[in-house]
């Protein structure tokens, strides 16, 4: 099958899919098969109707696409059986959001140049292997390249779960096998758009009974240096910062504990890693550290640097 064939049916899977999920009480194939009638974005060849058949080639494969499950009840209605509490189906949403922009903009060739996409890393088309590996409880073979190393690795993974972080998906795995000496064993954390090519193989593991995803990143922000110490965070932001600070916390332990005409105070009980530190840097003279001491120490001697740096001018 063509490319473009291809990617015509996951845009038809896509908006099968998105149909049903705008009706989350049920609609009927009549009703689905007249809407499909009237589309002008995807039906490409002006059909008419959707024949049975097809419709359920194309639930089935969506199924299977999304992670999701499309189910009929006593009165013929579909609707997603795991609608809004699965965490796949948050994963099926985020791509079905983006086909659903390819989808009205292929049909709407004159919006192509006021839609403005944003430029973030490729990991779609290894979600649906990772996601099936996670499902079967099948063990996934990799080729991994990260930004820090010259040479690939060829891991072989016991896949634990997703999480996107700052529009990258990550891949939390434990090690079975890898070339790299010591890391056999160990939990990792994979950036999946960083993945060259990754096979679902048939080898079974089991999840450990007393893994959960959430309690495993508790306490940080993003992914990394998750066994590091826990540590109470106190940040003085400006009357501006705030808003954007209140409108999407920095984590979810952040408390507003002071606020005044031109300032707020907010504090937080979290592991200090690279990624928070980026969240603070990224408000610049919004935000001042106040505690801990060390990293009070650590954003002054940057800013010493940096105020060098654009003391000599050129």
């Amino acid at each position: 099958m063509g490319k473009h064939r291809t990617g015509h049916l996951h845009r038809c899977y896509a908006w099968l899919v998105d149909t049903i999920d705008q009706h989350p009480r049920g609609i009927s194939l009549e009703e689905i098969s007249q809407l499909w009638g009237n589309n002008k974005d995807v039906n490409e060849d002006g059909e008419k109707y959707i024949v049975e058949s097809k419709f359920h080639r194309w639930r089935r494969a969506a199924e299977e696409f999304f992670g999701i499950e499309i189910v009929c009840d006593s009165n013929g209605c579909y609707s997603i059986a795991n609608h809004d509490n699965s965490s796949l189906y948050k994963i099926a949403r985020q791509t079905l959001n983006a086909f659903a922009v390819s989808n009205i903009i292929k049909g709407n060739q004159s919006l192509d140049k006021q839609i403005l996409y944003e430029d973030v890393p490729s990991s779609q088309q290894y979600l649906t292997t990772i996601l099936s590996a996670l499902r079967n409880h099948h063990t996934l073979k990799m080729v991994h390249q990260s930004f820090w190393h010259d040479e690939p690795t060829y891991p072989i993974v016991e896949p634990y779960c997703l999480k996107m972080f700052r529009q990258r998906w990550y891949l939390l795995a434990k090690v079975i096998d890898n070339s790299k000496e010591g890391d056999n064993g160990k939990l990792r954390t994979y950036a999946v758009d960083r993945i060259v090519s990754i096979v679902e193989t048939e080898n079974n593991y089991s999840l450990p009974d007393d893994f959960d995803a959430n309690k495993f990143f508790d306490n940080i922000v993003g992914i990394s240096n998750v066994n590091g110490k826990v540590e109470k965070v106190t940040i003085v932001v400006d009357s501006e910062q705030r808003k954007y600070i209140r409108s999407l916390p920095l984590h979810h332990s952040q408390k507003e504990v002071w606020t005044g005409d031109w300032e707020s105070e907010f504090e937080y009980k979290l592991i200090v890693n690279e990624e928070f530190r980026r969240e603070l840097r990224a408000f610049g003279p919004g935000v001042e550290v106040l505690k801990p001491a060390w990293l009070r120490k650590e954003f002054r001697k940057e800013a010493n640097i940096l105020s060098e740096i654009y003391a000599t001018g050129k």
